[in-house]
């Protein structure tokens, strides 16, 4: 039985991050390294809907995680398109599409920042201490990648829809990942 305390806090919780989601050229979902992910005003694609949506920074594009194989820490993910709609208050969307890449944070000091849903924040992380293993959670909430879903994980901190901005270097490495708002 769910606590009725939870209730309140949860809206709370949804009403705080959906101002965040909005469609705003300017909003700063990024960790840092450069202008915010989702470009700076001006900078925007179209979405064929009369509607537009910003753009990751230079060097950034944001991913939907699938899973994290094990102990390797590669992250398997197909890379987001952006949606936005005119006068929606929805906010910005994201849909996995293509196929399936591979990516390693470049170090274990690699910054991860993720949506706690318990503190009703950002926290930062690094890969190693928390941060890949967060992804991993909530992204395979009941361990089917690599448990054959013989051990269900606690997602009671996890946001949900495993969207994250990340920079790559040039062997393909995440060098900073954040996980982004999205309706």
């Amino acid at each position: 039985m769910r606590s009725v305390r939870a209730i309140p806090a949860a809206a709370a919780l949804v009403a705080a991050l959906v101002p965040l989601a909005a469609c705003d050229p300017a909003a700063d979902t990024s960790a840092g390294d450069g202008p915010p992910s989702s470009a700076s005003p001006g900078a925007s694609a179209g979405d064929g809907k009369g509607g537009s949506c910003p753009t990751p920074a230079p060097g950034h594009k944001v991913i939907w995680v699938h899973h994290v194989e094990g102990a390797m820490n590669t992250v398997v993910a197909k890379e987001a398109k952006a949606e936005c709609r005119a006068g929606s208050q929805e906010g910005i969307s994201h849909h996995p599409v293509g196929q399936f890449g591979n990516y390693r944070p470049a170090s274990g000091s690699t910054v991860i920042t993720v949506i706690s849903k318990k503190e009703s924040q950002q926290k930062k992380l690094t890969a190693r201490n928390g941060g890949i293993a967060h992804v991993k959670t909530c992204a395979d909430p009941d361990g089917e990648q690599f448990d054959s879903g013989q051990r269900k994980a606690d997602t009671s901190d996890c946001w949900g829809l495993n969207f994250y901005d990340v920079k790559i270097d040039s062997e393909n490495r995440i060098t900073r990942m954040t996980e982004v708002y999205s309706s």
